[in-house]
């Protein structure tokens, strides 16, 4: 993986002599299967494809030999460097900032593209720096940016002044010395009586199917969690509908200026297939349905305010000028020789049926929309829109379905909690590492000020008590804004979906258990 940085300063990778093409003027970044992302940097002039000018800030997928103009300078495909094939190596581990990275990690100091680690097929590896800002030393030695250097275990690397040794563990190729280990594998099966074990074949990974992986870390899973933005209305509907066929019966909460009070909120969602399906608690699909007991009354005195406007003092300055204009439709097909006088008969009628009639309250989703990690983002219009598919039903069990409109999940998502890998046994209490990831705060904790995407919170934690039927506790806190957030196993298996907290303290997180989210996936696409 590669980034190109484009334009009319020296300190660009193609500098292109131009008055005018911005001095950061837009940023190729080339992945490693072959795929180019080109971006343009909020030039002033613009950058086009086909003689299409693209959005400033957002990646287009563009293929080498594509016309490509910078402002007024055509891009010579010449200056664009060929990626090397990566068939020719066993793994490419990238490492940077960026999301699109194997390792990511964060700093002022490390660069989004920092350096790669090359395994090739013989078991050696070579780390390479990509130019960073500020360097890459191995065992305290700086490299040259773009000059393959071998490593080995238990050398320490340092990318700008983050520490990735230990990140870099899980990839680097295990020496094999054939005689001192087979001696001391025959030794050991032979004080256990267990020789025939030597011979049994590893089984292959569940999450990426390579046999012999050791697992991966959480930090491979972050990709695929998501930050749900969403907002929602309440709706009142009266069961007693005094006019059927000029009104639906239904009253929208609305403002001192008739507009529909809008309530936003945040949460936490994450992938579980490749049809853009993610999981969520049923709390975020259906907030309205969690409303407190003093919402409650408050929709409750709107409505009572909302039926007095419709008296016959307030009649004539209501703001609700579309319901006013029905009840007059109403009475002028019902009343025969339509008068003042039997127009106000029947509109209190009417508003006195409503006032008897007895009414649920409800809601319905304005908008509900994710954002991704890593990705930049100027403005939450930005974020892609999906939907809700299913819901639980129930608090028992506070899980939901949503899926993206487009529904795909994206390529670039490498790893994602697959339903038919959860994990459905027991939990028991402090006995196994577990993980989640999330957005505790929303964007507060959440937005890099700096680069303006989207970081997660990652933690460990294990369960804490004996399971309920639903439920099972876990360590740590749980903040607004990390429902949904999944909780994971080391191998990778989701265990449960995050849901809230006891009421007596934050520092004691609950979840539903994951055989229910697999339970209704199943039954939402038909599984037996």
């Amino acid at each position: 993986m590669k980034l190109i940085k484009i334009g009319s300063s020296s300190s660009c990778d193609i500098v292109l002599h131009s008055e005018f093409v911005s001095s950061h003027h837009a940023e190729m970044i080339l992945l490693d299967n072959g795929e180019i992302i080109l971006e343009d940097k909020n030039s002033t002039n613009g950058t086009f494809v086909g003689n299409k000018k693209i959005s400033p800030n957002k990646e287009v997928t563009v293929r080498r030999g594509d016309y490509i103009r910078f402002a007024d300078v055509e891009l010579q495909w010449a200056h664009v460097p060929v990626i090397e094939n990566a068939g020719k190596y066993k793994a490419i581990v990238n490492i940077g900032t960026n999301f699109r990275n194997e390792i990511v990690i964060t700093g002022n100091y490390p660069s989004r593209f920092h350096a790669t680690m090359k395994i090739t097929k013989d078991g050696k590896a070579f780390l390479t720096d990509s130019g960073s800002k500020n360097g890459t030393k191995v065992n305290g030695v700086k490299l040259q940016p773009g000059k393959d250097v071998r490593i080995k275990r238990g050398d320490i690397v340092i990318c700008g002044d983050v520490d990735v040794t230990e990140q870099l563990k899980p990839y680097l190729p295990v020496p094999f010395p054939w005689i001192k280990t087979l001696a001391a594998v025959v030794v050991a099966a032979a004080l256990v009586g267990v020789v025939a074990l030597i011979f049994v074949p590893k089984e292959p990974c569940i999450i990426c199917g390579e046999k012999g992986c050791k697992g991966h870390p959480a930090q491979d899973f972050r990709p695929a969690v998501v930050y749900v933005r969403a907002c929602y209305h309440y709706v009142i509907t009266f069961e007693d509908n005094p006019m059927p066929e000029y009104w639906d019966g239904k009253f929208i909460l609305r403002n001192d200026v008739d507009q529909k009070v809008a309530i936003p909120y945040q949460a936490t969602a994450f992938f579980i297939d490749r049809e853009g399906r993610l999981a969520t608690n049923r709390h975020v699909a259906v907030p309205w349905e969690y409303r407190s007991k003093q919402d409650e009354n408050v929709i409750r005195s709107a409505v009572e305010k909302w039926l007095e406007s419709f008296t016959y003092e307030n009649f004539e300055k209501n703001s609700e000028l579309a319901f006013a204009q029905t009840i007059y439709n109403y009475a002028l097909a019902t009343t025969p020789n339509l008068t003042l006088e039997r127009f106000h008969k029947t509109r209190s009628k009417l508003i006195s049926r409503l006032n008897k009639s007895k009414y649920t309250i409800s809601g319905e989703m304005d908008y509900i929309t994710v954002g991704y990690p890593g990705r930049y983002y100027t403005h939450t219009d930005e974020f892609d829109r999906c939907s809700v598919v299913s819901e639980s039903g129930t608090d028992d069990k506070d899980i939901a379905i949503l899926q993206m409109n487009d529904k795909k999940t994206p390529d670039n998502i490498k790893y994602i909690f697959e339903v038919k890998n959860f994990y459905t046994d027991k939990l028991e209490p402090l006995k196994d590492k577990l993980y989640t990831i999330g957005y505790p705060n929303g964007v507060v904790w959440a937005m890099d000020s700096k680069m303006q995407s989207l970081e997660p919170a990652i933690r460990e934690t294990m369960c804490s008590k004996m399971p309920s039927k639903y439920t099972f506790d876990f360590q740590g806190e749980s903040v607004g804004g990390a429902s949904g957030s999944p909780i994971f196993n080391e191998k990778g298996q989701l265990v449960g979906v995050l849901w809230g907290r006891r009421p007596e303290g934050i520092t004691f997180g609950r979840a539903c258990q994951a055989k229910y989210l697999k339970e209704m996936y199943n039954e939402e696409l038909g599984y037996e």
